[in-house]
């Protein structure tokens, strides 16, 4: 079972691990010791919330204003954990179409949600494409993903924005090897 030929196969190797060694270097390389702990340690504001809530006393001093929210000035992984997740399975979905050399793409950003559709006679019809627009709005698989990944999976020195672009880093890796996968090129081209 072939995946992709070898020379692209080892391109798209050799960016997938530059990518990956960049996403481990975005982190801050200093880590606080275990009893002094401040808000930047912690990464995002939701792990900072989440540490204080573990412990039932403000052990760190994160809680300036005694209101039990935490490091409310530092910066949070949020909403835009979605429209970074849609973007990257869409873009992992149309370049991995346009390596193969999918015919049935609709060039510009209208091949978003267009396709061509091709007949026996050489003629195309324009039709909508629903699985681009069905991978947008399964981007929001990103913001569950964004949580576990920032709670469970990466150290706490990782900053919202390294969280995020790795998770959308997976997604349209993953879009791109379904969709290199499972595509078939229209008999009639």
């Amino acid at each position: 079972m072939v995946f992709m030929s070898d020379g692209k196969e080892r391109t798209f190797l050799r960016l997938f691990l530059l990518l990956a060694g960049f996403m481990l270097l975005l982190p801050t390389a200093a880590h606080a010791s275990a009893g002094d702990l401040n808000c930047p340690d912690f990464g995002t504001r939701e792990r900072a919330q989440h540490e204080y809530l573990k412990n039932s006393t403000d052990i760190y001093h994160l809680d300036g204003d005694n209101d039990g929210r935490v490091c409310e000035w530092n910066g949070s992984t949020g909403w835009w954990g979605w429209p970074l997740g849609s973007i990257a399975l869409v873009a992992g979905r149309f370049i991995s179409r346009r390596k193969k050399a999918d015919h049935r793409v609709v060039a510009g950003i209208e091949g978003v949600w267009h396709n061509y559709v091709f007949h026996e006679d050489g003629d195309a019809d324009t039709v909508i494409d629903w699985r681009g627009a069905l991978l947008l709005i399964g981007g929001a698989i990103a913001l569950p993903l964004v949580q576990i990944m920032r709670d469970y999976v990466l150290p706490r020195s990782f900053t919202p924005l390294s969280i995020n672009l790795l998770v959308a880093l997976l997604l349209g890796i993953c879009s791109f090897a379904v969709t290199w996968k499972t595509n078939k090129i229209d008999q009639y081209r």
